[in-house]
C-alpha cells in the first residue's frame, strides 16, 4: 500500500536571479512614461512575519509583472500563482517560461477547477513569511469575483493588501506600441476579523475602488 505522498519543496523565489529578472522586467514595463508607485508604506517587510497575500485588479497582460514590478525586492518578494499552462506550452513553457517562473517563486495553478495543491502551496508561502499575488478576478477584465484571496486570508491568518493598477496610454501613441505611463496603488492592509468568504471578499472589492 503506497504511503501518503510528500509535499514537494516550497516555492522559493531565486536569491539572485528574482533580482535580475525584477531589473529586466523594469525595462519592459517602464519604457516610456515609467511607473508611478504610491503606497508601499501598507506593505509588510519580508522575514518570518512577513506573510501577506497582494490582491489586485486585473485588465492587461502586463498587470503581474507591473505589480511585481512596483515591490523593490529589498522590501518583498512578489510570488503569483500563475496559470498551469504558462509552465506547460509546447517546448517554451517548460525550457524558458517555467523555469523563469520557478525563479520568481511563481507555481502552477489550475483554472479549471479548486485546486489543492496551489491552495496548500499557497499557504505554505505564507506560513514561512512569504508574499503571494493573487488576481480576485481570475482573468483580464473577470466579471465575478472569486474567494481565493479571501479563503488564503483566513486559513492563514495574513492581511490582504489591495492594490489597483492601469496602465495610462497618450492619446498619440497607437495602439500595441510601447509607451505611457502605468500608475500601482498599494491600499492600507485587510485583516481578517471574523470575515465570511463573501464578506472578506467585498471589503477588497470596495478597497480597490477608492484606490
Amino acid at each position: 500500500m503506497p504511503g501518503p505522498v510528500k509535499p514537494g519543496p516550497i516555492p522559493t523565489p531565486h536569491p539572485w536571479l528574482y533580482p535580475v529578472i525584477h531589473w529586466f522586467v523594469g525595462r519592459v514595463v517602464a519604457y516610456g512614461g515609467g511607473v508611478r508607485v504610491s503606497g508601499l508604506q501598507h506593505l509588510p517587510h519580508g522575514g518570518p512575519a512577513g506573510g501577506v497575500i497582494v490582491a489586485g485588479t486585473h485588465a492587461m497582460a502586463l498587470d503581474p509583472f507591473t505589480i511585481g514590478y512596483a515591490i523593490p525586492p529589498k522590501l518583498h518578494r512578489l510570488q503569483f500563482m500563475t496559470k498551469r499552462d504558462a509552465f506547460e506550452w509546447k517546448i517554451i513553457g517548460p525550457h524558458a517560461i517555467g523555469p523563469i517562473l520557478r525563479a520568481t517563486g511563481a507555481f502552477p495553478v489550475d483554472r479549471s477547477g479548486r485546486d489543492t495543491r496551489a491552495l496548500r502551496q499557497s499557504l505554505r508561502v505564507l506560513g514561512r513569511g512569504g508574499m503571494v499575488g493573487i488576481f480576485p478576478q481570475g482573468t483580464r477584465n473577470g466579471q465575478g469575483l472569486h474567494g481565493g484571496a479571501a479563503l488564503l486570508a483566513l486559513k492563514a491568518k495574513v492581511p490582504i493588501v489591495p492594490v489597483r493598477v492601469w496602465h495610462e496610454r497618450p492619446k498619440w501613441l497607437p495602439r500595441g506600441l510601447p509607451g505611457g505611463r502605468w500608475q500601482v496603488r498599494f491600499g492600507p492592509p485587510l485583516y481578517p476579523q471574523g470575515d465570511s468568504l463573501r464578506g472578506l471578499t467585498l471589503r477588497w472589492e470596495n478597497a480597490v475602488a477608492v484606490l
